[in-house]
């Protein structure tokens, strides 16, 4: 792939349709390419716990696995496989079953996977002693600091999805950027991710709870009124001003972003969504082009589509210089709120 490429890591169920789709959009598609997939299969199929509850994933089964594996790394696609749950059990527990778990690592490793995303540094142990997988650090660990990246070297992690909430300090990202380059670790970007409570950052509300509580099966009955996405969903809705401080990362930033930072790496989540969702969202990132209500650069945990009805749109921000406080003035967000006044500003002048 030529200099200056944009690589994108695309989530996925391994269906063949969704592979074919992938290898579609990177024959039409100019500088921004899919250079990684990213998923899990349910865990009665391959029992890995991600941080999604099997019904949330496809019935993909092994052989389907195996075949969309080989079709994509033929394609030039890396396969990343998410093991990313923060905990299943206790350290007795998988101790004992530690033969099982390496059991599984080696079939991964045999039909062609790459990487595994990780978010338990007792799995990123074993992987590095025990494979030749890659490692990625999941976003779940909130990897903010230099600090950190020079931390995770230590288990020959070969790339790092940072926390959601630097997406938009510039200067940070720039300092891991060049710490990771000491190690020859790659720092990715998580470019659409939902995840606010109301009007602040959800890693000291809901998340740590969304992702454990996934692990372990999730809610599919929608007990106690949906616990958890409920709770965040509906504080939302009660603070619009929101839809300004949710970090995402525009499909018509990236090159700002890989300018300003070095970063050329950006994950685009949806994979427990509708295809449609997927590839529209996909499509836009590619053609580095969005416009409209920014809402609809996500679609809700468990399927719920979210609600477009408020008209803040992409537009509206660029016309209000909205991003240009860390794209171009050199500033950044930091979420110290209660000092800034920046997006209360912002949103006052566009309604």
């Amino acid at each position: 792939m030529e200099t200056g490429t944009i690589y994108l890591n695309a989530g996925t169920n391994f269906t063949p349709v969704q592979i074919e789709q992938f290898l579609a959009l990177n024959e039409e598609s100019g500088r921004v390419k899919i250079k990684s997939i990213f998923g899990s299969l349910r865990s009665d199929t391959i029992p890995l716990i991600s941080a999604r509850p099997d019904f949330r994933l496809a019935d993909t089964d092994l052989k389907t696995f195996e075949r969309e594996v080989a079709r994509a790394k033929a394609g030039g696609i890396e396969v990343e496989y998410a093991a990313n749950a923060l905990l299943t059990q206790s350290v007795e527990e998988f101790c004992a079953q530690e033969g099982e778990f390496l059991q599984q690592l080696r079939y991964l490793q045999s039909v062609g996977v790459d990487t595994l995303i990780l978010a338990n540094p007792l799995w990123m142990e074993l992987v590095s002693q025990h494979t030749d997988l890659n490692i990625k650090v999941s976003t779940i660990l909130a990897v903010n600091n230099p600090l950190a990246v020079r931390h995770y070297a230590q288990y020959r992690v070969r790339s790092i999805c940072a926390d959601i909430y630097v997406n938009r300090n510039i200067p940070l990202l720039r300092a891991m950027q060049r710490e990771g380059e000491k190690y020859g670790i790659e720092i990715e970007l998580l470019a659409n991710e939902v995840c606010l409570y109301g009007d602040v950052p959800c890693s000291t509300q809901l998340r740590t709870n969304c992702y454990l509580h996934s692990s372990f099966g999730g809610n599919e009955k929608l007990l106690y009124d949906g616990w958890p996405f409920s709770r965040c969903q509906r504080a939302r809705q009660e603070n619009p001003i929101c839809w300004l401080k949710i970090p995402y990362i525009l499909p018509q930033h990236l090159s700002r972003y890989r300018e300003r930072t070095g970063i050329s790496r950006f994950k685009i989540s949806g994979r427990t969504n509708t295809q449609e969702y997927l590839f529209t969202c996909l499509r836009q990132y590619m053609q580095e082009r969005f416009s409209g209500n920014i809402q609809k650069l996500f679609m809700l945990p468990q399927n719920i589509q979210s609600d477009c009805s408020l008209d803040i749109t992409a537009e509206k921000l660029e016309e209000a210089g909205y991003f240009l406080k860390w794209l171009e003035e050199g500033g950044c967000c930091d979420y110290q709120c209660y000092k800034c006044g920046h997006c209360e500003r912002v949103y006052e002048e566009i309604q």
